[in-house]
């Protein structure tokens, strides 16, 4: 027979003793929801960026400002190509073409986003730009102050090209020819045409966004410090990848910046599948959002895809991990911000969808404009990419 201690050998006191044992899980489980639990840090998702060895710096730089119609600096010497006709054709193309697109449209963006998107910018530096393709360009314009900035789309990432390879074997014509054929819309109306996209990134000369990406940013005057291929995981980490291996969801982290490298900035474009199939098979996008956010998110030309449940998964991780929303009509249907978590400020004119989304006019949207006033628009944007009939929403979470 087990001894029984000295003081307890009472019956009453050893069952209230026995009872006490009995409740302590229990009593336990309850005050673990009254006191704050121990947050752990997570680790940080990004990969460790690499910065380029000098010459593999001075190529790529080199292309960068080629792609973006521009010489390499004076005191790095002169590339072959700068002196092609190829290419000086190609440098009149995108000079015409941006010096059209500032004057009707990024000059007024800028001009707007420093009034009207200060407060916001001044919450996050970090933007989320789902269904983005490779337009860094208009994320930068409203954005310029960004520390990172997510982006996705179905396009596959490729490769950087090397503009002086491609002189060497004789491709540079029909390259550059491709590379314009990719940017005539996004730099004449606002956006890329998602069936466009599907030919004029997948095909044997251009081989993916990153054409279209350092373009962008080499117009936007920046420089290119690092470039890692990388795959991202179902918790939001990214991990190094060869260039040519694919994954559920291939990407590139690119770092870059504009004087010196006193202020890095990081890009990261993924080809995933946003929908709640694709979400399920690799939550890593919305897990990423979490990590780096809360920060705001940007939707144009979004093709109206959260309207559809089955984009539902994306729509709740944007509406739980963003400060703010800069959006078009296309993008997160206005029935979804309760006016008591945000506050929505209407700017431009709501004219409805154009007619290949006729289906998704949103009454309660026009009911909205109808009722509140608001400031015009002095630049289009999104699939009404003419200034009289473009609208902006922007919401702000309380």
């Amino acid at each position: 027979m087990t001894a029984t201690p000295h003081g307890l050998r009472h019956p009453c006191i050893l069952n209230l003793l026995l009872i006490i044992l009995a409740l302590f899980p229990i009593l336990s489980a309850r005050s673990a929801d009254t006191v704050a639990p121990t947050i752990t840090k997570q680790p940080w998702p990004l990969v460790e960026a690499t910065p380029l060895p000098p010459d593999a710096w001075y190529r790529i730089n080199c292309s960068v400002r080629g792609l973006a119609g521009e010489k390499a600096p004076a005191d790095k010497g002169t590339n072959a190509w700068e002196s092609t006709s190829d290419w000086l054709d190609y440098k009149k193309w995108i000079e015409g073409r941006w010096s059209y697109l500032d004057r009707v449209r990024l000059s007024a963006m800028r001009s707007w986003g420093n009034t009207e998107l200060a407060s916001l910018r001044g919450e996050t530096r970090a933007v989320f730009y789902p269904f983005s393709g490779p337009d860094v360009l208009y994320a930068d314009t409203f954005f310029p102050n960004s520390k990172y900035l997510l982006m996705a789309g179905l396009e596959p990432v490729g490769t950087m090209p090397d503009l002086a390879k491609l002189e060497e074997d004789g491709k540079l014509g029909a390259y550059l020819g491709e590379v314009k054929t990719s940017l005539f819309t996004i730099l004449a109306a606002s956006f890329f045409k998602t069936k466009d996209m599907k030919n004029d990134f997948n095909n044997q000369m251009v081989d993916g966004l990153m054409p279209a990406l350092v373009v962008f940013l080499g117009r936007q005057g920046y420089t290119i410090d690092s470039i890692e291929y990388v795959s991202l995981d179902r918790d939001g980490t990214l991990h190094l990848r060869n260039p040519g291996e694919k994954t559920s969801a291939s990407g590139v982290q690119i770092t870059y910046f504009q004087g010196d490298r006193s202020n890095l900035r990081v890009l990261c474009y993924f080809q995933t599948d946003l929908g709640n199939d694709g979400l399920k098979s690799n939550p890593g996008f919305v897990r990423l959002m979490q990590r780096l956010g809360p920060g705001i998110t940007y939707l144009k030309a979004a093709s109206y895809l959260l309207y559809e449940d089955y984009f539902s998964t994306i729509r709740n991780g944007i509406l739980d991990n963003s400060v703010g929303v800069v959006e078009d009509d296309s993008g997160m249907p206005f029935r979804f911000f309760d006016p008591k978590q945000w506050n929505v400020t209407p700017y431009g004119n709501y004219t409805g969808p154009i007619a290949l989304f006729k289906e998704h006019y949103q009454q309660d949207l026009a009911d909205f404009y109808s009722r509140t006033s608001h400031q015009p628009l002095t630049f289009g944007s999104g699939y009404k990419y003419v200034a009289s009939t473009s609208s902006l929403l922007v919401a702000r979470k309380k």
